[in-house]
């Protein structure tokens, strides 16, 4: 008896697994290729708005070309990580409904989540709105020197919510950009060397 209870579980479990794979499987394999095709085609079109944004500050002579493109490598880079941001969020409510979750319920609670979220996290929220206003108005980009809450260096990266700075002796320091009291940029336009003597 316990054999044959034993059989019929995995008989139906088999069957259902069966069921699953035929009706949901295609559907999931389609959305997997489907987000690759995505992925790529923002990359290459990022890229495409990238080099077209180059060559239209090659052609205009008040711009300085190393410091357009700068500016425009920290802005395609940041505008590449929001797509795929949004592209895997996308994907795995998607994928949640594949496989029987009820996204319903828990779309509601992520947003009361996100709420409480949202108070506690509003040094979070200050960092990646400095940031923005920081690319906005082209302060500081990947590449100058600069001096950053009196750390002088070489920006390496420049994020939303961070700023990474390579100081004289080769340590990395780590900037919020919400925590930015003071900011000089020495290689904004033009630089100069100085020699106390």
């Amino acid at each position: 008896m316990e054999d044959l209870l034993t059989t019929d579980f995995w008989t139906k479990l088999l069957s259902s697994a069966t069921d699953w794979a035929i009706k949901e499987l295609p559907g999931i394999i389609i959305m997997v290729i489907a987000l690759i095709i995505i992925l790529r085609v923002a990359r290459f079109s990022i890229s495409r708005l990238k080099k077209t944004l180059i060559r239209k500050a090659e052609k205009n002579e008040t711009v300085d070309n190393a410091e357009a493109e700068k500016r425009i490598d920290t802005l395609t880079s940041i505008m590449l990580g929001a797509v795929r941001i949004v592209l895997y969020t996308v994907f795995i409510i998607m994928l949640l409904g594949k496989f029987g979750i009820d996204i319903g319920p828990l779309l509601a609670s992520a947003g009361i989540l996100g709420l409480a979220v949202g108070f506690g996290a509003q040094e979070l929220v200050r960092d990646y709105i400095s940031g923005f206003f920081m690319l906005l108005e082209d302060q500081v980009r990947a590449g100058d020197v600069a001096i950053i809450n009196g750390t002088g260096g070489l920006v390496e990266t420049i994020g939303l919510r961070t700023i990474s700075l390579r100081d004289f002796s080769g340590t990395v320091h780590i900037f919020q950009n919400g925590k930015i009291s003071s900011l000089s940029n020495m290689t904004k336009d033009w630089s100069a060397m100085l020699f106390d003597i």
